[in-house]
This record gives C-alpha cells, structure tokens and sequence, in this order.
C-alpha cells in the first residue's frame, strides 16, 4: 500500500515540478520509473521496461515524419488552401469540417488513433497558417475521431459488440454509435465556443492566411510565416505561397497518393499506422534525398520522449499494483448505480494513460452481471462506459493527445502540453459522470 500511494505522490510531483522548471516531463518520468520502480518497488529492469509505449514511439515518429515532408514540399499548404476555398473562406467552418472528415475516418473502420494521426496534421498547419488556436483545430479533431469510434465497422464498435455478445447480451448497434456520436457533436460544440470559433463566426471570411506567427506563440515554438519561398530545388518548388494556388506539382502529388495510401492501409488493411508511416516516407525520401533531408528535424523529439516517458511511468504504476488500488477503491461502493459510475470512471480514469480498447475489457465485464439480470439498463451503461473510456483520449497521454502534441507549431510543447492537460482533467473529472447520468440514470 505504502509503494502505491508513494507512487502516485511522485506521478503528481513530476507534473508539478516539470510546469515550473524548464525540464523535459519525460526525462523526469523515465528517471522516477527507475528510482520507484527499481529502487523502491524491486522491479527489473525489463519489468520497468514493459510499460514502454514502443508502438506508440513507431506511431508519433512514423507520422510526423510523413507530414513532416508533406510540410516540406508545401502538400500542406495545399491541403489547407483547398479546405479553405471549401468552405468558402468562412475559417471558422474548418475546425467542423475536420471534425466531419475525422468522425468519417475512424466510422469506416480506422482506429481511433489512426484517424488523430492523418488528420491533426493538417489541422494544426491550419491553425499555424490562419492564427487561430491549435487548442481549437486539435480539439475538433480528437472529437471527430471519437464520435466515429463506436459505429459497427470499428475497432471499439467490434470489441464492444464482442464483449456483449461473448456475454449472452445483445449487441448494441447502432444506437451506441448514434448516442457516442451525439455526445461528442455536443462536446464539439464547447471546445468550439471555449476555444475561440464564435469569434471566428464574428470575423467572417478570411480567404487568405494571415502572415506571420499564430497568436499563441512562444519561446521555442516553430512558427514559420506563410509567405512565398522561392528555391530551385524539386521538393522546395512546392512550398509557394497557399494564395497562388497553383496546381499540384509532381511531388505534392506523390504526397498526396502516400497520404492516401496510409488511409487505405490503416482502415482497409489494418496495416500498422506507425510502419506504413515510416515506408512511405522513405520512399519519397529516396525520390529526392537532398530535399528532404531537413524532413527528419521536423520530427518533435522532445514531445515523444515527454509522452514514452510519461507513459512508461504508467507502465509502472501498473507493476506495482498502484492500477489495481485504484479500481478497487473506485469500486468499494455496493449500489448498481454506484458500481456503473465506477466502471465509467474506471474506464475514464485509467483510459486517459492507456489503450481504450484494453479498457473496454477490463471495465464493461465488471458490469455484465447486473446487465444480465436487468437491475442496470443495457443501452445505457455501455454508452457511458464507452463514451467515458474514449472521450478522455484528448489527455496528452494518451496516443490521441500526443499525436497532438507532437504536431502542433504553433506554440512551445511544454505549454501545449500544459493548456491540453488543464483542458483534459475537467474531461476526465466530468464527462464519465456526465455520461452515467444522461444514459444511466435518466
């Protein structure tokens, strides 16, 4: 008992320590797992090791490494320009366009995580180039991806849908898909008012990108203006000004059928998201080497050794037990409406530093007796135990708030990372309650 409470003392002491001290949360983490994992917890080194997110460091790298060359050879700027004129200039319809585009990735079978990571990109070179907050653009995605994580073709929709079945219970579908959905098209609509859209409904139009650094920019941050560069290489042609809005050149094209290559390889193939990443990226590379060789600086190293640390430490907590103390306290409670708030806040709170899918197993099941003699409402629990365990992914450390971390330019990492977390533990703190007592109790 004594290691567990000592443990999560640390984690708190970490994240304090590391919002007043100019210090990498990762180095910090990877340190701590050492000294209470091995030092004071008797774990070896390959136990304080299990709980690295090495999938997850393949994801974060592989990813920005493609888009880090899609910046590069200006396939961004193009992107964003053709969202623009799609909506006809009114910016403040891009951030819902995102949320549309994203929903509609993860609902044709991409993981969730895999939506994060095609989109975010996009969205916070929008964000750089417009002047608006990443906060916003990086948000609506995550949102989007969540609201189309529970239709039928998908990943958390299919283990769902097996966990009850596996169960005697039937499946629930659609109405788990519409009512996740609908949760967070409303949740959208508050980051959206939180996060600076209605002042953007007030600017209006806006067809062209405004120069220089977003608003939110600060020391360390990779705020680059939006003018026209002018260079003979290959790849550099590209980066012209989005307001030209020439035609796409060979290597913008090239981009684009690789971007399009990871959306059919995540959703159709269920290929790794993270290694296809890395393969098409190496392939336009080798294409025109000495033009993207400034594609690997692109890469945020500081905020992937920030999230595998973090998330390491986690991965500890889990050795000692510290995982388990918490869901037991959770769970003291003897009402069925009290045991599906604990497992909706189970799924939340453990969910925000892990896989939802691994938490869709370990917290529906607690629940399965007392669905089966009908004492809970089936529905009802299960949307607020799956909204709860994937609605909290906006927190940076889980793969979908890294991925937004780790894309954003528009300001420091640390900030960022300090604004989303400050964002995300209201999330977790309320949503779970929220969806227990919309589908559970009423």
């Amino acid at each position: 008992m004594t290691v567990q409470i000592a443990s999560l003392a640390v984690l708190l002491a970490m994240f304090l320590l590391a919002s007043f001290v100019q210090v990498n949360l990762g180095i910090l983490a990877l340190v701590a797992a050492f000294v209470v994992g091995v030092g004071f917890g008797g774990l070896d080194i390959d136990a304080m090791l299990a709980g690295f997110p090495a999938d997850l460091l393949v994801l974060l790298v592989g990813v920005t490494y493609l888009f880090g060359i899609a910046q590069t050879n200006g396939t961004l700027e193009r992107v964003v320009d053709l969202g623009v004129r799609l909506v006809r200039g009114r910016v403040a319809l891009m951030p819902w366009l995102l949320f549309v585009l994203t929903a509609f990735v993860a609902a044709v079978g991409a993981l969730s995580a895999a939506a994060v990571a095609i989109v975010a990109p996009i969205a916070m070179r929008f964000a750089q180039q417009y002047r608006i907050s990443p906060l916003l653009t990086g948000l609506m995605v995550v949102q989007g991806a969540t609201a189309g994580s529970f239709s039928p073709l998908s990943p958390f929709g299919a283990i769902t849908g097996q966990l009850l079945t596996g169960a005697g219970l039937p499946d629930q579908q659609p109405w788990l898909f519409i009512n996740s959905f609908v949760f967070n098209f409303v949740l959208g609509i508050v980051v959206f008012c939180v996060f600076g859209g209605v002042r953007l409904f007030r600017e209006g139009r806006r067809d062209e990108p405004d120069a220089g650094p977003g608003p939110e920019s600060s020391g360390g941050a990779v705020a680059t203006a939006t003018t026209a560069t002018t260079t003979t290489t290959p790849a550099a042609t590209a980066t012209t000004a989005t307001t030209q809005r020439t035609r796409f050149t060979v290597h913008q094209a090239l981009t684009l059928t690789g971007l399009a290559g990871l959306v059919v390889a995540s959703t159709a193939l269920s290929l790794d998201v993270g290694f296809t990443a890395l393969t098409i990226g190496l392939v336009l590379t080798l294409l025109a080497p000495k033009d993207y060789a400034e594609a690997i600086s692109r890469i945020p190293w500081s905020a992937v050794l920030l999230v595998c640390g973090v998330i390491t430490y986690v991965g500890v907590l889990d050795e000692l037990g510290t995982i388990d103390f918490l869901r037991e306290l959770i769970t003291s409670g003897g009402s069925p409406l009290l045991t599906a708030l604990a497992a909706a806040y189970i799924g939340g709170v453990i969910s925000a530093f892990a896989s939802t899918a691994g938490v869709l197993g370990a917290s529906i099941p607690l629940t399965v007796p007392l669905l089966d003699d009908g004492t809970l409402p089936l529905l009802g629990t299960i949307t607020a135990i799956g909204i709860a365990s994937s609605v909290v992914d906006v927190s940076p450390l889980s793969t979908n708030g890294a991925l937004l971390v780790a894309n954003q330019q528009s300001m420091d990492s640390r900030v960022f990372f300090r604004r989303l977390i400050m964002w995300a533990v209201p999330v977790i703190a309320l949503a779970p309650g929220l969806s227990w007592f919309v589908f559970v109790v009423l």
